[in-house]
Formats: C-alpha cells, structure tokens, sequence
C-alpha cells in the first residue's frame, strides 16, 4: 500500500494549462496506487470566489487588449522576494480558509499546480500551523518569483533552463527535479493516422494545419490568419480550435463557408491529441501545457505574438530548441507558412527530430513517484523540510 493516502491539489482555471496538469498527476498516482484519495480544488475560485472572477477578468481582458500591460506587471512582479511585504499579504490571502481545507482534508502531501495557493501553504508553514510537504510544479519554461516559497520541499520544472534559473537564486538542488510538465497518457499513445483523418474527413495528399486559439480563443488575428488559411494559394487543410470563445467560432463559422481549401471550425475539444495526431503543423501562443503536448507529439509549431511573460518565455525556449518558429507579425505568419509548408517542407521533419531530443513523456509518473516519497518521508521522521 502506498504511504501516500491523502493527496491535495491547489490549482487554479485561469487557461486549461494548470487544471490539465493536475489530472495528469491524479491520473499517473491513481494508476499507481489506485487507493491513494486524491482532492483536486480549484484554490482560488473555492476560498475567493468573487475575487476570482474579478481577476480571472483582468486577465482575459488584459491578455486580449492589453498584452504589454500584461508583460509589464509580469516582469515587474517576476523578481519579487518571498520576504517582501508584498508577497506576504498575497500569501496571507485565505490562510484561514487553507488552515480549515488542510484541517479537514489532513493531506499526506500538498502539490500545487498554481503560484498563489503553494505561498499560502508555505505561509502557513512558515508559522508552524502545518507540517505537510509541499511540492510545486511550474507550468511554463520560466522562472518567475510568485512560484518560489520558502519550506517548498519539491519543485518540479521543464527543462534544465528553468532549473538553472532557479539554482541562480538560491533554490536548493536537491529539491529541484527536471521532470517537464505533465501531459495526459493520451498524448503518448500511437495513432492510427488514418483513421483519425477519416473520422475528422481530412485528405492524405495534403498538409494540415491546426490552429489553436487557446482554452479562451485569445491569440490575436485568429480571425484574419484563418481567413488566409482558408482560402490558401497552395493545397493545406485547415483545423481550427476556438476553446471557450463562442463568438469567436461564431464569426469563423462563418468565413469557412467561403473556404477555398478544405477547412473545420471546431470549440472546445477534449481529444485534442487527436487533431494534433493528424496535423503536419501547428500555429499557436504558446501556452505552458499546449507546447508540451505538441512537443510530445512531435508537432512543428508556428508560436505567433506569444503573451508577453511566461509565454514569450516559452517560446524562446522552443526556437532556442529548434522545434518551432515564432512570428511576430500576420506577415511573418504569412512568411513561415509558406517555408513551412511550401518551399521547404522537410524542415518540419528536422523540427519533429529535434523535438524527440526536447520532450519529457513521464513528467507525471516522476512526479506522482516523488510526491509518494515525500509521504514516505513524513511518516519516517526524515527531515524533508527546509529553509531558504
């Protein structure tokens, strides 16, 4: 039986990239240790709801409208010190309510898929109101101060990158795993490609382009870039994903009547990896989860005017990896495309070799291992707590 009964999991449902990697994890530990009883909370919604919506608002709004305000309260915030005065009233936000939640729950482990709820636990520690390991897993390749809280016990990062970021400011090595970011086991299976194309009703003859809007259909121009894609001077096939963004999909629903190439307009879809299977490339933001995903898949990305923070962050990651190209401007999209899939197609088979050399497949079995050993070591009496 594992020692690992209880597991808590602090997340958040600002984008899909969080939630998704706390299944990931929840699915890897129930396959282990199918008895383990997991608790997933949506932290912020479940102790500040209307704060919640609020801020779930200025976000959308700002990374819609306004991106270099974004960017700007992103880098401003990204060098904060835990000890700041700042930072500790964000981390006494709902310390009562997580005081109740751990009282409750009395989770073996706490693991954190979002910044605010693992500051709150750590402040917690920090006043002794609780021993409980915390683990943290960082969602994008950067490296950023909201994630990093003393008597955090493991962290769990992307890429070596991050790791030697957090190392430059004093994080202790031993308690940083290079373990990439969760992904669900769908994202790993082989595919029968030509089923998939005969169920989505896709050609084999011809490239396929999937463009991803994000969880909220966010990314900027989706609207005048599809309408080029739809209607392509050279033979490509178009699937676009809107997420949550009705109107959005509405208003393509509509240009993809007038399609001159074969094109689909999809919303919300939970078997992405499927679309994804089938794709020749990818045009996205460049979201924490979406990359890994791709990346797992060995699908090319097209990165066009990434959020400013995390994902620029992201996406210099991917270019410096050589797995994707990034387009600052619809006439770079249009540029790319065009080397992509036209003049030089084989460089997305380099990309897709490259990405083999890239991608971390087992994220959530390590971490769902680490965080049974961070159970283990609680009941033992080993002092896995530290200070920093």
């Amino acid at each position: 039986m594992s020692s690992l009964r209880r597991l808590l999991i602090l997340s958040a449902s600002y984008g899909e990239g969080h939630q998704q990697a706390a299944n990931a994890v929840r699915d890897a530990l129930k396959m282990m240790h199918p008895e383990t009883h997991i608790e997933i909370i949506d932290y912020m919604r479940s102790v500040h709801p209307m704060l919640d919506s609020v801020a779930k608002y200025c976000y959308l709004q700002s990374i819609r409208f306004a991106p270099a305000l974004y960017g700007w309260f992103y880098k401003g915030t990204s060098q904060i010190p835990p000890s700041s005065l700042i930072q500790r009233q964000l981390n006494s936000l709902g310390i009562r309510e997580m005081e109740d939640v751990l009282q409750a729950y009395n989770p073996d482990v706490v693991f954190a898929t979002f910044p605010q709820p693992a500051g709150v636990v750590s402040y917690l520690k920090q006043k002794g109101l609780t021993d409980v390991p915390l683990a943290t897993v960082i969602t994008d390749h950067a490296i950023h101060s909201q994630w990093i809280h003393p008597l955090t016990d493991a962290y769990f990062v992307g890429s070596e990158y991050v790791r030697r970021g957090m190392l430059a400011r004093g994080i202790p090595a031993r308690t940083i795993h290079v373990t990439g970011i969760p992904i669900r086991p769908a994202f790993r299976q082989t595919f029968d490609k030509a089923a998939l194309r005969a169920k989505y009703g896709l050609r084999e003859d011809i490239p396929t382009v999937l463009v991803m809007g994000g969880a909220y259909g966010v990314m900027a121009d989706i609207n005048l870039i599809c309408e080029e894609l739809f209607n392509y001077p050279h033979p490509v096939q178009v699937v676009v994903v809107t997420g949550r963004n009705k109107r959005m999909k509405q208003q393509l629903d509509e240009s993809v009547q007038s399609a001159t190439q074969p094109s689909r307009v999809y919303g919300f879809v939970s078997e992405v990896y499927e679309l994804m299977a089938v794709a020749d490339l990818m045009l996205t933001k460049a979201g924490g989860l979406t990359i890994s995903e791709a990346l797992a898949m060995q699908l090319p990305m097209l990165l066009y005017r990434p959020i400013p923070g995390q994902e620029v962050q992201n996406a210099k990651f991917l270019v410096r990896s050589g797995v994707a190209v990034l387009a600052r401007s619809r006439k770079q999209v249009s540029e790319h495309l065009y080397d992509l899939l036209v003049a030089n197609p084989k460089k997305r088979e380099t990309m897709k070799q490259r990405a083999l050399k890239v991608r971390r497949l087992n994220a959530a079995e390590e971490i769902a291992r680490t965080l049974i050993d961070l159970a283990s070591q609680r009941q033992s009496g080993a002092n896995y707590s530290y200070q920093h």
